[in-house]
C-alpha cells in the first residue's frame, strides 16, 4: 500500500475519533429512495459509529425496516475556501441496534447533553457494522477501503 493511502487511513481514522456529528443516509421506508439526515455521532474502540436516534423520526424508521446506511463526516469546512477540497469519510454497512453499557458510556462520553433524552421510551442505540470506506483525502485524493483495512492504522 503507497504511503499517501497509509496516511489518508490514519487521516480518516483520526476523523473518526474526533467528529461529532454526520449525514446519515438510510433508504426511504416509504418511497424507497435515499433520506438523509443530521446526526449525532461516536465511536467504539474498532472505530465503529454509533448514533442515538428515536422511533419517532423518519431515519430510525427506515433503519426498522433496512439496516444498510451509509455515514458521511468531515472536518470543519471552511468559509472562504472550497469546502469540496476538505478531508471526509463516508462509512458504508448495516446498523444494529446496541443497548450495551459500553456503547451507551462511549456515546454519552462524547454528547453528555444526550443524556437528558437517551433514557426516553422512544429512543435507541445504534452500532454500526461497517463494511466499506470511501475517503476523499482532498482534491485528487480519492480512495475506496474495506473497513478491516482501517485497523491497521489507529
Amino acid at each position: 500500500m503507497s504511503e499517501q493511502k497509509q496516511q489518508s487511513l490514519r487521516a480518516a481514522g483520526s476523523l473518526l475519533k474526533v467528529v461529532r456529528t454526520g449525514t446519515l443516509s438510510v433508504i426511504d421506508h416509504e418511497t424507497g429512495g435515499p433520506f438523509g439526515a443530521l446526526v449525532n455521532v461516536a465511536v467504539d474502540g474498532n472505530n465503529h459509529p454509533l448514533i442515538l436516534t428515536s422511533t419517532l423520526s423518519r431515519h430510525t424508521q427506515a433503519l426498522l425496516k433496512d439496516n444498510r446506511a451509509s455515514l458521511m463526516v468531515h472536518v470543519d469546512l471552511p468559509k472562504t475556501a472550497d469546502p469540496l477540497t476538505e478531508m471526509r469519510v463516508t462509512v458504508t454497512g448495516r446498523f444494529e441496534k446496541d443497548s450495551s453499557e459500553a456503547t451507551q458510556k462511549t456515546y454519552l462520553a462524547h454528547h453528555p447533553y444526550a443524556e437528558l433524552y437517551a433514557g426516553f421510551g422512544d429512543f435507541g442505540f445504534w452500532r454500526m457494522l461497517p463494511e466499506k470506506l470511501y475517503v476523499v483525502a482532498g482534491f485528487g485524493r480519492v480512495y475506496a477501503y474495506d473497513f478491516q483495512e482501517l485497523a491497521q492504522f489507529t
